[in-house]
């Protein structure tokens, strides 16, 4: 399996560099999440300690699609997706590095009236938010479109949405972190999240016991691990996502497309990352069938978007239950350092199928690189985002549903002014932790 372009390179503290006696924040994870956490809260002045069980960002925060868009998300993201565009256009000055950035807007293309119903009905989430979304003709998507070449009937399109390399942009907060103070240590999991008397007063580590006052725990899906051992039930669980980057082929737009049964975006290169429309593999294992009952409502109205397969992901599930196996070795708040997680080649090839078939004039355009990662998902749909739980000095960011990297430096400055001021500056009560356990959960407007 092939993994995207510089994907677990890193400038960090090895593993054997030792750890601090004790920090102000100590933050478990390593993906894009952690690593603009490390940085605003470096910058704020925080002594922090970033951890990760393998390699900075060498999961999904590098393995994403690159999409950066408001458009057709839940209601409760749109707020938090506003303000993150508004440091994504500054974002490659702060951090002094190119991200990739594009600002060339996102386009959903119609293929039929049951889609183009479906576009204009968030229409309205549009207004209510002065988002810049409109309903465009099928005259006006072949403007955007140069050489579209099947029928369609219109679009949606946010011109303020955008583009950026995953690849970059969690190892430039990085960075930019180490360079305020923070230490950064990979291959060093967390065990477990130590509380006194409803107060987090430390973490255990492979290495040893750090002292701190606020754990931030965005461990991806070793998230509900994590917290379980606290007593909290988190209905998290793993899909499988895949993407390719292509050869380059000739100039078409920088906006970040869903058009005919692919999802694509151009680099300035040419190239261009595709994915296979919206869809996701569920890989099935015993794993899901724990919390099954808060997914199973919903699972029919969004089949399309799962492919359930009955593979090898089942056995290796079934292996990593022994106790001689590196999960049962690690414990369950690490489980495993590095899973393996093979792309799909078969939805891929469609997928290039149909880039092609809208595009004649990519015919020669192939496939250069292809990789999949693992989505944590929650079954209403969004995130769990959250400085204000029990036990005090916890904040959780999780279960991102395959959307998260354009929420990524949002979602750090949020955390950080949480935990430096008490105030998060957004109304965050709809991805507050405890909703699950209140039973305050809404059905998902989408799952990717």
């Amino acid at each position: 399996m092939n993994i995207p372009e510089a994907a677990f390179a890193s400038a960090s503290v090895p593993r054997n560099g030792g750890l601090p006696h004790e920090v102000d924040v100590a933050i478990i994870g390593a993906g894009l999440m952690g690593c603009a956490c490390a940085y605003y809260l470096s910058k704020a002045g925080a002594k922090v300690l970033l951890l990760d069980k393998s390699a900075l960002a060498g999961q999904q925060s590098s393995r994403a699609w690159g999409f950066v868009r408001q458009q057709s998300r839940d209601e409760a993201e749109v707020p938090m997706m506003q303000a993150s565009i508004e440091i994504w256009r500054s974002l490659e000055h702060e951090l002094q590095t190119d991200l990739g950035w594009r600002n060339d807007g996102c386009l959903f293309v119609a293929a039929n009236e049951a889609e183009r119903d479906g576009y204009e009905s968030w229409l309205s989430v549009a207004r209510s938010f002065a988002l810049d979304t409109v309903m465009l003709s099928p005259r006006e998507v072949t403007k955007k479109l140069p050489g579209y070449a099947v029928p369609q009937l219109g679009g949606l399109f946010t011109a303020s949405d955008g583009q950026a390399e995953p690849t970059l942009v969690a190892r430039a907060f990085a960075k930019r972190a180490r360079e305020l103070g923070a230490q950064i240590v990979e291959q060093c999991g967390a065990k477990g999240i130590d509380v006194a008397a409803g107060q987090v007063v430390g973490v255990e580590t492979e290495l040893g016991y750090v002292k701190a006052k606020t754990v931030v725990c965005a461990a991806g899906v070793t998230t509900f691990r994590l917290l379980k051992r606290l007593g909290i039930n988190l209905p998290q669980q793993l899909v499988r996502g895949t993407v390719a980057r292509t050869t380059p082929g000739p100039a078409l737009s920088g906006i970040s497309t869903i058009a005919n049964g692919v999802g694509f975006r151009q680099r300035l290169d040419g190239s261009f990352n595709i994915a296979d429309d919206a869809h996701v593999d569920v890989d099935m294992t015993l794993g899901h069938l724990r919390a099954l009952h808060w997914y199973a409502p919903s699972l029919w109205a969004h089949r399309k978007s799962f492919r359930f397969n009955l593979n090898g992901a089942c056995l290796s599930d079934l292996q990593q239950r022994m106790p001689w196996s590196e999960a049962s070795r690690l414990g369950p708040g690490i489980h495993q350092r590095n899973p393996l997680i093979p792309p799909n080649d078969k939805g891929l090839g469609r997928a290039m199928h149909a880039l092609k078939a809208a595009f004649p004039g990519q015919v020669h355009t192939q496939i250069a690189d292809r990789w999949a990662g693992g989505i944590d998902v929650l079954p209403d749909g969004i995130p769990v985002i959250d400085a204000n739980t029990t036990p005090r000095g916890l904040a959780v960011a999780t279960g991102f549903c395959g959307h998260g990297f354009a929420m990524g430096p949002i979602v750090g400055k949020t955390l950080a002014d949480w935990i430096d001021s008490g105030d998060p500056g957004l109304d965050m009560h709809q991805l507050r932790l405890s909703r699950f356990a209140e039973g305050d959960v809404k059905p998902p407007s989408s799952l990717f």
